[in-house]
C-alpha cells in the first residue's frame, strides 16, 4: 500500500490494453478543496498521445497504483489540443 506521495512519482502508467502511457512526474492537486485529483505524466508514448505533450489523467481514470498504475480508461489517443480521441 502507497502512504505518500513520493511513492507514486516515477510509477509506469498503463492502459487498460497493457499499453504503456509514461511515467508519473507529479501529483495534481485541488487547492481549493484540499485534495489530490489526477496524476500528471510527461514524457508520454508517442503511441497514445502528440509528440512532447503532458497528460493529465484524473483520479477517475485510475482502477489500483501499485508497482503500477494501472488505468479502467483511456482515450486511443491524445492530441496536442486536448482532443480525447475514441474515448
Amino acid at each position: 500500500m502507497l502512504d505518500r506521495t513520493e511513492e507514486i512519482i516515477g510509477l509506469s502508467v498503463y492502459t487498460p490494453a497493457g499499453i504503456l502511457v509514461g511515467k508519473v512526474s507529479d501529483i495534481r492537486f485541488d487547492l481549493e478543496n484540499r485534495c489530490a485529483d489526477g496524476l500528471i505524466v510527461d514524457d508520454v508514448n508517442p503511441a497514445v498521445a502528440e509528440y512532447n505533450i503532458v497528460v493529465n489523467i484524473p483520479f477517475s481514470w485510475i482502477s489500483a497504483i501499485g508497482d503500477v498504475v494501472l488505468l479502467k480508461r483511456f482515450p486511443e489517443r491524445i492530441l496536442r489540443d486536448g482532443t480525447l480521441q475514441g474515448l
